[in-house]
């Protein structure tokens, strides 16, 4: 049941701390990712170009990917140095990206701006979740779509500390202490970064997160995923994972990460067509 999420880079190297060649080489896998995501979110966005904020928009590899396929996009990064090299790379790629310093928890935008706002790989890192979800759904359009990327406390495999095996699976207040504790005390098994993941993900958690932040329809990954983007023969065990919450749950134990998108209700009874 292998997805495209698998095949992200893999890299224990904190985003944030990518130089400008280590961003361009990524460049045409983030290009076709952004693509695939789009596809999957299309039948619950409005249609043509959409105004697309990136949290935690490192070196703005997804803003100039979302430029390039028509989209009118900007980002928020805490790092001021990955701003720099942001600038640099989208320089280089003849682009003036919109990327303002900041964070997740105090969006420097004003409210219902964005069609969309993604976040990958980012919100497992955040300081204050629940400040965090409100803040995007504050600059979300009525009927905007929010998608994240994260860890989950499902899988078996996980990226965000070495050496320590079922990481996932370890109770959250656990996993919070270990991860503070390295990065305190070993930072190389996080990577260097001052964030590192203290929030772990399961489809109930959210549910009911997205839920209390003022979110109504939540899609998770399964639900997501196209059948197009999907190769003939994985394509029944797709659609048995949207039908059936145990294969769903063996899904998500063997693939890394998880994914969910949720949506700012528009004060109709419907919301959009999906």
């Amino acid at each position: 049941m292998e997805t495209p999420d698998s095949t992200r880079p893999t890299s224990r190297q904190a985003v944030e701390s990518f130089s400008v060649e280590q961003a361009r080489e990524l460049l045409p896998w983030t290009e076709a990712w952004i693509s695939r995501l789009l596809s999957r979110l299309a039948l619950r966005l409005p249609a043509g170009s959409l105004d697309v904020l990136d949290v935690g928009s490192a070196q703005g590899r997804a803003l100039i990917a979302l430029h390039r396929l028509g989209h009118r996009a900007a980002g928020v990064e805490p790092s001021a140095s990955a701003i720099d090299t942001c600038r640099e790379l989208s320089g280089s790629e003849g682009l003036e990206l919109e990327v303002r310093q900041g964070t997740a928890e105090a969006l420097p935008y004003e409210g219902g701006r964005f069609d969309l706002v993604i976040a990958m790989s980012v919100m497992e890192h955040v300081e204050d979740l629940d400040a965090s979800l409100r803040e995007i759904h504050r600059v979300l359009r009525p009927g905007g779509v929010f998608w994240f990327s994260s860890a989950s406390s499902r899988s078996l495999r996980q990226n965000e500390i070495s050496r320590l095996p079922l990481f996932g699976w370890y109770p959250d207040r656990l996993k919070r202490r270990i991860m503070l504790w390295a990065k305190d005390q070993y930072p190389h098994l996080v990577g260097y970064t001052e964030a590192p993941a203290i929030h772990w993900w399961t489809p109930r958690k959210a549910k009911r997160m997205l839920t209390r932040a003022g979110f109504s329809d939540v899609w998770d990954r399964w639900e997501l995923r196209t059948e197009e983007e999907t190769s003939g023969r994985l394509r029944p065990l797709l659609s048995l994972a949207k039908r059936s919450s145990a294969v769903r749950l063996v899904g998500d134990v063997l693939i890394e990460g998880t994914a969910f998108a949720a949506r700012k209700s528009d004060g109709s009874s419907g919301g959009h067509a999906l």
